[in-house]
Parts: structure tokens; sequence; C-alpha cells
């Protein structure tokens, strides 16, 4: 027994022993080395990974040292390399040898028919991968783009749902009266971005510069934007879901008077006109001693009763894709809700994309593409939505919403926008589009890709609207039925069809010989679109509840059809050259026919040429390819044409028959006909732009650091005009080729990321600017509150400069002139203007031009940062010089029957004279001279906005592997959380759109990323 308990004790004593040897052994194992580039350049800052935990980094010299938990791999991380893996068995010496990314040498961007190596661009081309937009919880791709794309303006001036996606220009405005609107293709087929799931988007390019864009011609003068779509991989079957749900609340808005300071107000006004109060001492006292009944004495929140405090939106994408070598898929279902901040406004979006790619030969494939969309948008049948929260926003406090028994307020002369909301009827509007897309491709020899494909995309949209009369009340007494043009209510049906097809046969041959590199492609395309209208209405809906088109009077019946065809025919080539890498060439044309323009005048060729130089490849290069990875030098020139120029038939004569209400005598009796009512120019054509690029591409330090710029001089010229026709020839003029105009601007964008240890972190800028100069109007003028002419931006405020107030009466007196010449209509406290001219008078001679809204100097900063599971994204986008001018109710005080806000409550009183606003007066249309549009009114609409913060966390793998689970990833997300502006107070500077408008949201969102 002794012996067997020593026997025992030895045994434990050895097993510790070689226990403690091991693990000793194991924390000392001593790896160290060298690590070089395939040049044999020592790279400095390069990341040692045991499993995930970072060990160290290389120093100056290349080196490192690091000690293992225990025998393994180690992992050689750098941004710009290809991961190496060397295996450790023992302490030792490791050299390695990192290789260049294929990141930066096979990166891939999509342009036009085809993809080209990014290093190998010649062009001005922005490529942003799918995963960039979902980062940000938005409703659409355009607001998704804005700030991260220098020369790309996104602006959104509405927050309405189904309506908040951004109006896109790049590279400034290119036409006076037609579309400046960029072309979207989606998987080449014209689209709109802000219809599709972004969980299905594998990539956008923005096609800028005449280079990458010429080659869509006639369509390409504003520029191109690229989306791809997914595809399925080869590998097992991976299902994603990503999902959010969010609260949204208005940025900001203006905070109306209660009814006792906005009576105290208006008194103060009336006084000021040397008036008697409006509002007498005896009403004031029952509203100070909180006598509002809303019955006599209304004191009506109009903003709290029409908007809500917050309203519910929520998304979710699930997708599945995989495949084998014979066939791989991408399948896709999305959904997204939108709640409007009013009621009876709301907005759906259901999507459903399956694409597949089949391997029927080793060298032919076939695809199919099948993507479904629906959208469904509700709002209020009487007014616009943003019309109703303007009024809401404007409407006296002392007039009447909801009175104390429930019924409806007069309003503002029956106008009211609870009852609109609530019981005015309300407009539907569903939107199912179906597309189908073909293709077989085929590489039967080496170099050589024959490519055919045919896509049939149906829109039906059809809309059903019914005004709802309501009867309004005040003080008990009845008022009026509103409205009253449809006293027994109103139904309007609308029905439109839409089918596009499109087909497109291409081939292209390239090669290698030695280092000279060639690549041809040739392309035929060919595309219809044919479009049908239908709308009726009827009124006098005598049952409650009965509201289908049968049951209206049929003697009120009206009805209208539209319909019209459109086609497009194109011939299309581009030749590629590089010689060992280093010097690039690339040419361009298409040879475009459009059935917009008469026979003989349909045809147009629109080319380009650009040519690049890697100065980076080049011998003398050398001693500096350890800091600098790519150094490129772009020029490109070209021509590109706007077909969207209106009307589908505008060389044709326009007639009308008015229903029958045109008519002629002959033989003295009254017969119906048609009358020509715009002439015709049979001449018309396409706008065209020349546009002239420089530019320079720059990576270095493993591509860490990267920097991209751009100038660029953009020639407008044949825009469409209309110039009046003289009385005599009784109908309008034709719209003609006359006009030119000029775009200079510049881009730049700068990034740097690194990761130190376990933390990444990730720096990305951009700024740009485009400058608009009108060159040539054939001496036409538009003047209004804006003007256009020759030497000026398109629509430029034009007004008066003010210079301060008139402080006393005899300021007035002692003025050389005045506006208008009338010093009896003028006060103390009113602005004072400038005789510009000198000529002793102020009137229209002397208006100036006062700003311009087009945005200047806009930027986007982005500030990425992970540890671990942990990751915070910090997005910034501005706008460094812009000008705004509002008008009208809301923006100031009093103006037509309007309320007051709290901000406007400093107005000018002589103990007061630095006001900010002048003498408070009662305006109800055109007697104030202080509301003409002057410098006075001209605001400072620069902004920096936080336009999303978004901070996640993934879960560990091992927590997740029990369950299948790849990734799950949870984060919380929020979107325009604040805004610094000089601008309207209470208005959001980005919207530019005043009292009239939607707000834009400001959201929080919760969401999910779930990968099995």
């Amino acid at each position: 027994m002794e012996l067997l308990r020593k026997s025992l004790f030895k045994a434990a004593l050895l097993f510790s022993a070689l226990f403690v040897s091991s693990m000793a052994s194991a924390q000392s194992i001593s790896v160290s080395g060298m690590v070089v580039d395939e040049d044999n350049v020592p790279m400095i800052g390069v990341t040692i990974l045991e499993g995930e935990t970072a060990l160290g980094v290389t120093d100056v010299d290349g080196r490192y040292a690091v000690k293992m938990k225990e025998a393994g791999t180690l992992t050689f991380t750098y941004v710009g390399a290809e991961q190496a893996e060397v295996n450790v068995e023992r302490s030792g010496v490791y050299n390695v040898v990192m290789k260049q990314s294929s990141e930066l040498l096979d990166d891939v961007v999509v342009v036009g028919y085809g993809t080209q190596r990014k290093i190998n661009l010649t062009g001005s081309v922005q490529s942003i991968d799918g995963s960039e937009l979902t980062k940000r919880s938005v409703s659409n791709v355009s607001t998704a783009l804005q700030g991260i794309v220098p020369g790309l303006t996104a602006v959104q001036s509405s927050g309405q749902p189904g309506a908040d996606n951004a109006s896109i220009t790049i590279r400034g405005r290119g036409s006076l009266n037609s579309s400046t609107s960029p072309l979207v293709l989606i998987d080449g087929v014209e689209g709109d971005m802000n219809r599709i799931d972004m969980s299905t988007v594998e990539s956008i390019s923005v096609l800028k510069d005449a280079a990458s864009a010429s080659i869509y011609g006639s369509r390409a003068s504003n520029g191109v934007i690229l989306i791809t779509t997914k595809r399925g991989k080869e590998g097992k079957l991976k299902v994603t879901y990503d999902g959010w749900v969010g609260l949204s609340t208005p940025t900001n808005l203006p905070e109306p008077l209660g009814a006792l300071e906005y009576m105290e107000q208006m008194n103060k006004a009336y006084a000021n006109n040397g008036q008697a109060a409006i509002y007498s001492e005896e009403i004031l006292d029952i509203y100070r001693n909180g006598g509002a009944d809303n019955n006599t004495y209304y004191d009506t929140d109009w903003k709290d009763l029409v908007l809500k405090s917050n309203a519910l939106q929520h998304s979710h994408s699930v997708s599945v894709s995989g495949g084998s070598d014979l066939i791989k898929i991408f399948a896709n279902a999305g959904y997204f809700w939108q709640d409007g901040i009013i009621d009876n406004n709301s907005f759906k979006r259901t999507t459903l994309r399956v694409n597949s790619d089949m391997n029927l030969r080793p060298w032919l494939r076939l695809g199919t593409d099948v993507h479904y969309r629906e959208t469904t948008a509700r709002r209020p049948s009487q007014d616009a939505a943003a019309s109703i929260i303007g009024n809401a926003l404007t409407m006296i406090p002392v007039a009447s919403g909801i009175n104390s028994d429930g019924t409806y307020g007069y309003g503002r002369t029956g106008y009211n926008p609870v009852a609109i909301i609530q019981d005015g009827g309300e407009r539907m509007d569903n939107a199912p589009e179906l597309t189908l897309r073909g293709y077989l491709e085929a590489d039967p020899i080496e170099g050589l890709l024959l490519r055919a494909d045919y896509t049939r995309k149906q829109l039906t949209s059809s809309s059903s609207s019914f005004i709802h009369p309501y009867d309004t009340y005040e003080s008990g007494r009845f008022m009026m039925t509103y409205p009253s043009t449809y006293p027994d209510g109103r139904k309007e049906e609308e029905r439109a069809k839409t089918i596009n097809q499109q087909f497109t046969a291409q081939v292209s041959y390239e090669k290698d010989i030695n280092a000279h590199y060639f690549k041809i492609l040739g392309v035929f395309q060919t595309e219809k679109t044919d479009y049908e209208y239908l709308t009726a209405s009827r009124q006098n809906f005598e049952f409650e509840g009965y509201n289908d088109l049968v049951h209206g009077d049929a003697t009120t019946s009206g009805n209208s059809t539209n319909r019209y065809e459109f086609a497009q025919m194109s011939y299309v080539f581009r030749v590629n050259y590089s010689y060992a890498g280093r010097y690039l060439f690339e040419a361009n044309g298409r040879y475009d026919g459009t059935s917009r323009f008469k026979a003989g005048n349909r045809w147009g060729f629109f080319p380009s040429v650009s040519a690049g130089w890697r100065m980076s490849e080049e011998s003398f290069f050398k001693p500096l390819r350890d800091k600098v990875d790519n150094l490129k030098l772009r020029v490109s020139y070209g021509t590109m044409g706007n077909q969207s120029i209106g009307g589908y038939y505008p060389y044709a004569a326009a007639v009308n028959s008015s229903g029958g209400t045109v008519n002629y005598y002959f033989d003295g009796m009254l017969v119906p006909g048609i009358e020509q009512t715009a002439l015709a120019n049979e001449m018309i054509s396409w706008e065209k732009s020349r546009q002239f690029d420089v530019g320079v591409d720059l990576a270095m330090l493993g591509s860490r650091l990267s920097l991209t710029a751009d100038y660029y001089i953009r020639y407008i010229s044949d825009m469409l005009q209309q110039f009046p026709a003289p009385a005599y020839a009784g109908m309008t003029a034709p719209w003609q080729n006359a006009g030119s105009m000029r775009n200079n601007g510049w881009e730049l964008s700068i990034g740097w990321n690194d990761r130190v240890g376990d933390f990444y972190y990730g720096i990305r800028a951009n700024l740009s600017d485009v400058k608009n100069t009108v060159t040539d109007l054939y001496g036409n003028e538009y003047v209004g509150t804006t003007i256009t002419r020759e030497g000026e931006a398109i629509n430029s405020y034009y007004g008066y400069v003010a210079d301060g107030y008139f402080q006393s009466q005899q300021e007035i007196d002692d003025a050389e002139c005045v506006y208008n010449g009338d010093k009896s209509q003028i006060k103390p406290g009113f602005i004072r203007y400038v005789d510009v001219n000198n000529d002793g008078v102020i009137n229209s001679n002397d208006r100036v031009v006062l700003g311009n809204s087009t945005p200047r100097y806009e930027f986007g900063l982005n500030l990425d940062m992970a540890w671990k599971g942990l990751d915070v994204g910090l997005f910034f986008q501005g706008v460094g010089k812009r000008d705004l001018f509002y008008s009208g109710a809301g923006v100031r005080p009093l103006v037509q029957n309007s309320t007051m806000y709290k901000s406007q409550l400093d107005t000018w009183s002589e103990d007061n004279p630095d006001a900010e606003y002048p003498l408070l007066l009662v305006d109800n249309g055109s007697t104030n001279m202080n509301n003409i549009i002057s410098s006075f009114w001209v605001k400072n609409g620069a902004y920096v906005r936080l336009k999303n913060v978004t901070v996640g966390y993934t879960l560990p793998k091992k927590l997740l592997a029990k369950a299948s689970i790849e990734r799950l990833r949870f984060y919380v997300s929020c979107q325009n959380l604040f805004t610094i502006s000089e601008g309207y107070k209470g208005y959001d500077p980005e919207s530019g759109a005043g009292t009239s408008m939607y707000p834009i949201m400001k959201t929080f969102n919760f969401g999910v990323n779930l990968d099995f």
C-alpha cells in the first residue's frame, strides 16, 4: 500500500513537472524576424496576430519580436497587402514576404457595359461598395449617397414618407430648362434608385467625366450612376437578415405664439401703424385669466393638433445566396414601412429579387433576373402633406380648430388642417413594377466575350382620391361646408402603364502581347417605351360611404387620356490600351438615334478620349516604392448629350380640341374643331455638353493613405429656350436650341486607415466646389425674385441692397431718395435701401444679384473605429456656402393672415434699434415695403450636420457557433442628429423650402445584422 502511495506521488510529481514544463515552454515560444515586400523593401507597421489577438507590429526596419502562448499560426496583416500566415512549431526566426494586395491590383470597378481594374481607370469614376449604404439606416439610396461622393450634390428637401429622397446633380446643373438629373441604370436598365432594397446593392459607380459617361451618349450630359445588384457566389448556402426599427421626428420647426402673445403682438402692430388695438383689454384679460374655452375664446395649438411627436418606421430584408459550379442564386425579399408625422400619411415598399447564373458549358453561361417591387403611398386628398404642415405652422391661434363639442372649427375661411387630415378624404397611390431580364454570355476562345441581354419592365400605377367635404363651425354657429367647390364630394381615379423593353448585344476582345494590353468593345442597343394614361372623375355623391365612381353624378363626369411612344437605337465602341501598366489610353464613342426628334435630325455622335500615366511604375520611381503604392495622372475630354427636353414630340405642332369647346363658324353654323396652341420647331435637337478633366490618384504607405483630386471645365451648349412670340401669333413660341453656360469645379477626397493592435480606425474626407456661369442667352433674361442672365449663375437671387433701418423720422426726411420715392409710406424702423446706380431714384433698376441657392464647397467627413466586436461610425456632412431666401407667411411676422413665431419677437422699436426684424406691421399682401426681396432677407445657408452616428456590437463567434450563426450584430443608428447653421430660425437649412415643406426628419433606429 505504501509502495502504491509512493508510486502515485511520483507519477503526480512527474505529471506536474511535465505540465509546468509544457506551460513554461508554451509561454516562452519566442518568434522574431523581418517582413519585406516583393521588392525586398522592409515593411513598417505590419500587424502580427495570434488568432484574433494582436501581439505587435514591425518597426522602422521591418523587424518584429513577439511571444506566443503556444505553437500555432501567426498572421501578418497590412493594409494594401495580402494577408500572410506562418506556421510556428518552436521558437525561432521567421522571415515573411508579403505580396501586394489583389484588392489594389485587381479591384474591379463597374463602368459602362463592363468592368475595369480600378488601377487602370483613366476617367473620373467613384465606386461605392454596397456595404457603405447599409451602414446608415436610411430609407433610400439617394440620401445614402449624400456627402460621400465629391462632385455629387444630393439635396433632401422633404421628409415626407415615400418622397424623402434627395435630388441629385453631378458636377453642377447641366441645363436651363431641361432635366438636370443623372442617368440611373440598375443592372444596365434605367430605373429609380429610391425604389430598390439597399441590401441588394453590390456596388454603385458614379461616372462624372466625359471619358466615363460619354459611352451613354445623348443621356449622359448630367452624369451617370450605375447600380449593380448582388448575385450568387459559389459556396454553401448563406442566409442574411438585415432589419431595423425606429422613430423619426422633425429636425427643426418654428415655435408659434400662443393666443395671448399673438393678440398682444397684433395690437402692437396696429399701434405701429397708428391704428386702434384690434383686441380689447377685456378680451386679453379673459386669456390672462385662463378663460380660453375652444368655443368662443380660442387658443388653438395648431402644431400640436396636426403634427405627431414622432413617427414609426421599420425595414426588413432577408437574403439567400449560394451555389455550385453549375448554378448560383441570390434571392432577396424586402419590406419597408414609413409612417408620416401627420395622420393619414404613410408609405410602404415591398420588393422581391431573384438573380440566377447558370453554367451551361464551360464557355457558355445563362442568367435570369426577376425583380418585383410595389409601393403604396397614402395621404390626405384635399391638399399636399407639405402644404397641410405649412398651414398648420402659420394658422393664427385664435382661429378655431376643434370646438369644445367636437365639431371642426372654421380655421382659415373653412380651411382646417385637422379636418382635412381626419375627415377630408384620402388619396392612395399604388405602383407595382415587374422587371424580367435574361442574358446569354459566351467566351468561345480566350479573350473573346459575346453577350446578349433582353429586359422587359412594366410599371402599372393607379391612384384613387376622394375629397370628402366637412362642415365647419365657430362659436356654435355653422359657417360653411369645405371645400365649397365640392360640397357633395369628388372622386378621381387614375391609371397609367409604362412598358420598357431593351435589347443589348455586345462583343469584346482583350489580348496581352508582351507589355502591350488591348481591349476592344462593340455594343448594339435598342430600346422602346410605351406609355398610356387614363383618368376619370365624378362629383356629387349622395350617400355617405358609397364613394365609387359609379355612385357619383353622371352629369359631372370628366375624363382624360394620354399616350406616347419612345424609341432609341445606339451603336457603341470602346478601345483600351496600356503599355507595361504605365501608359493608359481609352477612346469611347456612341452613335445615338432617338424618336424625340424629327427624321433627318435624329442621330448624333458623342466621342471621348482619355489617357493616364502611372508614374509610380516608372524606373525612376523605384526609390519611392516603399512609400508610394500608386501615383497616376489622368486627363480626359469628350462630349455628351441631353435628350430629356420635356415632351416626346417637341418637333410637332401642338393642337387642342378642349373637349368640344373649340368651335368655328361655317355657313352660319357653329362647328367643333381644333386649334394650334404652339408653334413647332422641326430642327430642335439635344443639348450638348463638352467636358475637360484632369486628375490625380495617389495611394501611399500600403494604401493606408489615399488621395484623389480632379479639376474640370464643363461647357453646355444648345440649351433649350422659349423666346416670346408676338401677340398676333395667337400661340406660344417653340422651344429652340439657343443658349450656353459653363461649370468649372474641383474635387478632393482623402482617406487614411490603419490598425493598432486590435484597434482599427479610418478617416475619409471629401470637399468639392462647382461654379456655374451663364455665357449666352441670345439676349434673353429671366427676371423675378431670381434672375438668369449672361455672366451670372442660374437662378441667382435678385433684389435690393439693404442698409440697416431708418432710426428716426429725421433720417427719413434727410434721405436723398427712398424706395418708390414716397417718404409718406415710410416709418422709423423700416428697412433702408441703397440707390445702387446713384440716379436719385430707388426702383427696379437698383436691383442686384444677392446670392444663389446652389450649394458650394460641399464636404463630408467619415470616421470609423472598431475594437474587437465594437464598432463606431460618425458621419458629418455640410455646405460651406449657400444663400437662402424664404418669403411669405411664417418667415416674416404677421404676413398674409398668419401667426408669429417666438423667434420673431425681436422687432424694431426706439428702445431696440438693432433688432433682428423691422418695425412690426400687419401685412395682408402687398403694402409693406419691408417685405420685398432684399439682402436683408437673404440668409447664410451654410451648415454642418452630424448626419449619422452608429454604434454597433458584433458578438464573438465562439458564442454563436453552437447556434450555427456566423455573425450577429446589434446597432443603434441616429440620422440628422444635430445641425449648426446661421440660416432662418426654425427651418432646416438643407430643405430650402420655407413654410410649405414637409420637415426633414431626425431618426433613431435600432437594428440587427444576422448571418447564417
